[in-house]
């Protein structure tokens, strides 16, 4: 087999192994989004024991990324795109925690339904950018920032109007016990909001693998009402290290 050829292979292997990431991560999301809406705590605690394998294929797309890099002297946007794979999985495989996190919050808290039902359209947004992200891995050497943008600032908007709902919800509780709980509900959705974040980051390893140089992206605003968020360190960044 030709050299051009084993690299066509290899560069085949990469993409198909991050598009399983992708499509256990979309996985993930369903079901993450089937337990908050029927309040199936059962599911919930099958997502936080699956995650597991999420990072086994991270693991397994890294190992096999180097090796081919140590074996086949590659070099230019091949090896970019080999480097920038393993940049991607970790990306995918933060993406995915924020569902695991999503299942830890209804399995330890038991919420009701009505302190969940706003960021369950929310999901919708999270399975287009993974579509999203497929596709733009499968073109990889085509320049789709502007696709990208414009999705970008969909999702802002999105985001922007079911926080203002929960907001809004907070200041009329009619108890503090209701706005702790619609409180954790918000800290919820921020979740999501930073799972749509890694789609910059994607964009930017993409440019990478194309240009050879990192373009920093900025993601747009997720509107004023920051406050609430601020208070510390998040209790998801603490799990994101628990990997």
């Amino acid at each position: 087999m030709s050299v051009n050829k084993i690299l066509d292979h290899d560069i085949l292997v990469i993409k198909r192994d991050l598009q399983n990431m992708i499509n256990a991560t979309k996985k993930q999301y369903e079901e993450t989004n089937e337990a908050v809406k029927n309040n199936d705590y059962q599911l919930a605690e099958k997502v936080i024991s699956d995650d597991h394998k999420i990072n086994d294929m991270q693991n397994n797309l890294t190992k096999t990324a180097l090796w081919k890099i140590a074996k086949q002297n590659m070099v230019a946007g091949d090896l970019r795109l080999a480097i920038g794979s393993v940049l991607i999985a970790r990306e995918i495989e933060r993406i995915a925690d924020y569902a695991k996190n999503i299942c830890y919050f209804l399995v330890d808290y038991k919420p009701d339904v009505k302190y969940t039902k706003a960021i369950q359209s929310n999901f919708s947004i999270i399975l287009k950018m993974l579509d999203m992200i497929s596709t733009l891995i499968d073109h990889y050497d085509t320049d789709l920032n502007n696709k990208v943008d414009a999705f970008e600032k969909e999702v802002n908007d999105e985001f922007v109007k079911t926080r203002g709902e929960i907001i809004s919800e907070i200041r009329h509780a009619d108890s503090d016990e209701m706005a702790i709980l619609l409180y954790t509900s918000l800290r919820q959705l921020k979740k999501l909001e930073r799972a749509a974040d890694h789609i910059i980051s994607i964009q930017e390893i993409l440019d990478f693998i194309r240009t050879g140089k990192f373009n920093e992206s900025v993601p747009a605003s997720f509107g004023d009402n920051t406050s609430l968020f601020d208070e510390g360190k998040d209790d998801d960044d603490d799990d994101e290290t628990a990997n």
